[in-house]
């Protein structure tokens, strides 16, 4: 199975654009030495930089839940699942640092 994200992708940060036109550029742009794949576990992100406060992670996921309830994944899950089974399931939606 290819892992690898392609331009016309739809972008892994759940903004409903296209990967070419979110955050490719922004990859491009920020040459930082990192890395980012999505496989089964995830959107995985790789860089160099301080390790964020328990705070500045809390924040993090916040802006991550507030991506995915404005993308298609958050319509679609809604109508698959109902909005109190969307909102359970979107607590799982967790920035994690290893």
């Amino acid at each position: 199975m290819n892992n690898r994200i392609g331009r016309n992708d739809p972008c892994p940060c759940g903004s409903g654009k296209k990967y070419k036109k979110c955050c490719l550029k922004r990859r491009e742009s920020d040459d930082v030495g990192g890395a980012t794949w999505v496989d089964e576990e995830g959107v995985h992100l790789v860089g160099k930089g301080m390790r964020p406060s328990p705070e500045e992670q809390e924040r993090m996921t916040k802006d991550y839940q507030k991506k995915i309830r404005k993308s298609t994944l958050w319509t679609t899950m809604v109508a698959e699942y109902g909005k109190e089974q969307a909102e359970k399931m979107l607590k799982e939606f967790q920035v994690v640092i290893r």
